[in-house]
């Protein structure tokens, strides 16, 4: 198994004064890929995004200038068919404002596009949204307190609220569109008391009237931090997200929305009812070692073995972000990468009116540090039938995203990512490695370039078996004539042989 690129490989570069510049990157499929920026060109109210469009050779297509309004600032993007949505919000919006959110509907083979404004509640944050045929739908936090379900119908221009949640502390978790059913599903995690907190499925069809509420309860001694949904068939459903273990009877409201977890869960949905419930601690995941955690985790598991309580008390706690659940044949999969904040002590020596030294300590925020990226395979009725997981290095970063890809060739599994001018692959079919983590270098444009620097490194999947890999590079070369070191923006298109 090889990460491969063409000879010479195909490549774009933008050269950067830092990496500190905001150039982001979306893979369109078979219509290739979209950068997009923001500028620093100002008229009247607006600012100037550029878009340029790519196809799948990364040679140019075409480029747009699109006025935003000046304050907002870009929050998401989903891409839907041939065409790229993205939603821009000022959360500071100032009186003399007309709007404080624009969505840009962008199409991707013409170039052509549309913007839609309108206003959201003061204190709204914007979580998630999705497009479901011509209704954008979005979760909203408000105040970290409640939340809301939010509509905008792009052919009448209508935007309203669907629903809110005000009478308990709520945090939405994410927007699901079921293609099969025509409806939409927002989940939002409900702390009702300390001894009531639940996951909320609220349904609606394309006509945003309620169709299904579905209320997700964990087992005694468990709280759900996050669920994502898929639909099996018109009548069954399953969700499976991630856990914690509540030590006693109950949990504070301060303490509920901490997303540490020690496990997962899986629980089947039948006709808008919760059946059966599967949790599975840490401890029962073999790859969950993670290099950094392994003294942790072994500690961990010589307790649980001394107990008769189960393995959930004494798992180890893992911050997770997890991937929607992706559906091949008859299997489901679900796939998440654990990560925790990392810091660093700074001590200073004062001294006081007496002259004496007082030396003064204090921690410093040096970003999240990703160590394991986990899959399990899961079947229709929630049994988990395998998981497998590849040890994740030197990922450092204040951009909490995904940044782990997958890919099924047959009855095997690649789980990839990108970190350092290298890309870092493992194979495996079920529990089995067919092949351990191997590093596969990402070739830059000229003979001779010497990557000294890689940062912000990410990777998308694109079509078929290729992917793009992206991120800044500081890279010297003594043998051009014009520059011996240039700061670069890359995006290599590469390819699973």
């Amino acid at each position: 198994m090889t990460f491969g690129q063409n000879d010479p490989p195909l490549r774009i570069e933008i050269e950067s004064k830092s990496d500190e510049a905001n150039y982001r990157v979306t893979t369109c499929s078979e219509n290739g890929l979209i950068l997009f920026y923001e500028t620093t060109v100002l008229q009247d109210n607006y600012k100037f995004w550029t878009f340029i469009s790519y196809n799948k050779f990364m040679q140019e297509f075409w480029k747009k200038d699109v006025p935003v309004y000046e304050n907002m600032s870009f929050r998401r993007k989903t891409l839907n068919g041939e065409n790229l949505y993205l939603f821009f919000h000022d959360t500071e919006k100032k009186k003399k404002e007309a709007f404080n959110y624009q969505v840009l509907k962008i199409n991707i083979p013409s170039g052509r596009y549309e913007l839609f404004s309108g206003n959201l509640p003061e204190n709204a944050k914007l979580v998630d949204f999705d497009i479901l045929g011509d209704h954008l739908v979005a979760g909203i936090d408000l105040d970290e307190e409640q939340s809301m379900i939010f509509s905008l119908n792009m052919t009448t221009k209508e935007a309203k609220v669907v629903y809110e949640l005000k009478e308990v502390t709520s945090r939405f978790e994410n927007i699901y569109i079921d293609t099969l059913n025509n409806s939409y599903v927002g989940i939002i995690n409900v702390f009702a008391s300390k001894t009531e907190n639940y996951l909320l499925l609220k349904e609606f069809d394309l006509n945003d009237a309620n169709i299904n509420s579905i209320i997700i309860t964990p087992l005694e001694n468990k709280k759900l931090n996050s669920g994502k949904l898929v639909t099996i068939n018109q009548t069954e459903r399953m969700i499976i997200g991630t856990y914690d273990y509540v030590k006693g009877s109950s949990i504070d409201k301060k303490n509920y929305f901490n997303n540490s977890s020690t496990g997962f869960f899986s629980i089947k949905i039948n006709n808008n009812t919760q059946q059966g419930s599967q949790y599975f601690s840490f401890l029962e995941l073999e790859n969950m070692t993670g290099y950094l955690k392994s003294k942790e985790y072994q500690q961990a598991q010589k307790k649980a073995s001394k107990s008769d309580e189960g393995s959930d008390k004494y798992s180890p706690e893992f911050d997770l972000l997890i991937h929607d659940i992706v559906r091949k044949d008859s299997l489901y999969y679900f796939i998440g990468e654990a990560f925790y904040e990392e810091y660093h002590t700074v001590t200073s020596t004062y001294y006081d009116y007496y002259g004496r030294p007082m030396p003064v300590s204090y921690e410093v925020f040096d970003g999240y540090k990703y160590f394991n990226a986990f899959i399990s395979c899961f079947d229709s009725n929630g049994n988990k039938l395998w998981d497998n997981g590849m040890e994740i290095f030197n990922i450092l970063t204040f951009d909490l995203t995904n940044r782990v890809i997958f890919y099924f060739i047959g009855n095997e599994t690649v789980l990839a990512y990108n970190r350092e001018g290298k890309i870092g692959a493992k194979i495996f079919n079920g529990t089995n490695v067919v092949e351990g983590v191997e590093y596969y270098p990402i070739e830059s444009t000229f003979v001779n370039d010497k990557i000294m620097a890689d940062s912000k490194s990410s990777m998308e999947y694109w079509y078929d078996n290729y992917f793009l890999a992206y991120g800044f590079q500081t890279i010297k070369n003594n043998s051009r004539s014009d520059t011996d070191k240039r700061v670069v923006f890359y995006m290599n298109k590469v390819s699973f042989q």
